[in-house]
């Protein structure tokens, strides 16, 4: 196994974490939910200005009396075609605002034109409160502000215009007579119904969406808490952008399978995989038990810290019962593999933690502590655990131990080393 050096030291401790700015990004974009009510109603309103123009131009009113009529309606139906087929054409080409604005435009123009054409008694109110309260809400997201008063504003205008025209008695200048009444409100209610059907749609669609984005933000929860401690997790989502600590009482644990290179130069990658795989996930179990933090593995090799980074009062006790379960863990595997053999380093000390990587985030700690720990596990015997002077007195004499004696270690010096024994004394 490579020792844990000062080579290790990342050249920046200050992950530099692109969250924010991505975030800020993404609140300028119009958000998915507006862009789909948007191209749904630009279809909508195109469908029914064809139509309208269809009606008005190829089937004009019989009479003299409706000359003018005719021709105002179809210079207005023309113009709402226009204005429809922009819309859709704006939504279609990415100018989303343009082509949002422009259907709220046609839907003012439609009730205005209604208004001063068929005047009281067509239900022109059930158009209004249908399309123009509902449009708004549906085309606009609450972030976009701006755009979304705008909207509503234009709305409230027609809808107030439309209730002054009707009370002050203009006459219309279409005169409703039975059978064009009858006509013109099958009409307002098939479009009433068709945006009642729209809105109820698009609702179902955002409940839909609401609960997608639900379990989608519940999977990435749980893919960065396999990589990060959960209160690491729960700072980057918070915005942290540095994420950088210094712990003043950690105790940090290597362990390497020894032998192992050889063992799987002999094997096929199944058998490698089945057995390390086997052994890391019963030594994962074991942190999870004693609140150890796993922080990754390296080859055979495998890394973790009692008290980082949110504390642990016995660090050095739950980091002693994680390495002596590695042991028992490894013994049921020697048993079948006796060319392996488990070393495990303990050293207690401060560190400095934190988050490094912008794609693949990583938790890790640095210092003299995490070296020394690096070479005790080099220098223990296979089968043993390897502790130093700061974990021993942290253990307090809870559990037994042996003197090594004293090693002199590359790059760190004369150590004095004890090996933990079998289990807590008494």
């Amino acid at each position: 196994m490579t020792t844990h050096e000062q080579s290790h030291f990342p050249a920046v401790l200050t992950p530099q974490v692109q969250a924010p700015a991505a975030a800020t990004a993404s609140r300028r974009k119009t958000p998915p939910g507006p862009i789909r009510n948007a191209r749904i109603f630009a279809w909508l309103i195109t469908v029914l200005a064809v139509f309208m123009a269809v009606d008005t131009i190829g089937f004009p009113w019989p009479g003299e009396e409706y000359a003018v009529f005719n021709r105002l309606s179809a210079w207005i139906a023309s113009g709402l075609l226009a204005l429809a087929v922009g819309s859709l054409v704006c939504v279609r080409s990415g100018w989303m605002l343009a082509g949002r604005m422009g259907i709220v435009l046609y839907g003012c123009g439609v009730v205005s034109a209604m208004t001063v054409i068929l005047g009281p008694g067509t239900g022109i109110d059930v158009l209004a409160a249908t399309c123009l309260l509902a449009g708004p809400a549906l085309l606009f997201a609450r972030s976009e502000k701006l755009a979304l008063a705008i909207g509503g504003a234009l709305c409230l205008g027609v809808i107030a215009f439309m209730q002054i025209w009707i009370r002050q008695g203009h006459p219309p200048i279409a005169p409703a007579t039975a059978s064009n009444l009858a006509e013109v409100r099958t009409g307002v209610v098939f479009v009433a119904a068709c945006v009642g059907v729209l809105v109820v749609y698009l609702y179902w669609s955002a409940e839909i969406a609401r609960g997608t984005a639900a379990r989608e933000a519940a999977r990435s929860d749980a893919l960065l808490l396999n990589v990060l401690p959960a209160s690491v997790a729960g700072r980057l989502k918070a915005g942290e952008i540095r994420i950088a600590d210094r712990l003043e009482d950690v105790t940090v644990l290597f362990a390497d399978i020894a032998g192992f290179t050889a063992f799987a130069a002999d094997r096929n990658a199944a058998e490698v995989v089945d057995v390390l795989g086997g052994l890391f996930s019963r030594f994962d179990a074991l942190c999870a038990e004693h609140g150890v933090e796993k922080l990754k593995t390296i080859g055979d090799g495998y890394m973790a810290v009692a008290g980082a980074p949110s504390g642990l009062p016995d660090h050095a006790g739950a980091a002693a019962r994680v390495a002596l379960g590695m042991m028992a863990a490894m013994a049921e595997t020697v048993r079948e593999h006796p060319e392996l053999g488990l070393r495990v380093g303990l050293n207690t000390g401060p560190v400095v933690a934190g988050v490094i990587g912008t794609h693949k985030f990583a938790y890790d700690v640095w210092g003299d502590t995490v070296n020394l720990a690096s070479r005790l596990e080099s220098r223990a015997v296979p089968g043993t655990i390897a502790i130093s002077a700061s974990t021993l007195n942290a253990l307090g004499g809870r559990f037994s131990v042996e003197s090594v004696g004293t090693a002199e270690l590359k790059g760190i010096g004369s150590v004095d080393i004890w090996r933990l024994g079998s289990g807590p004394v008494g």
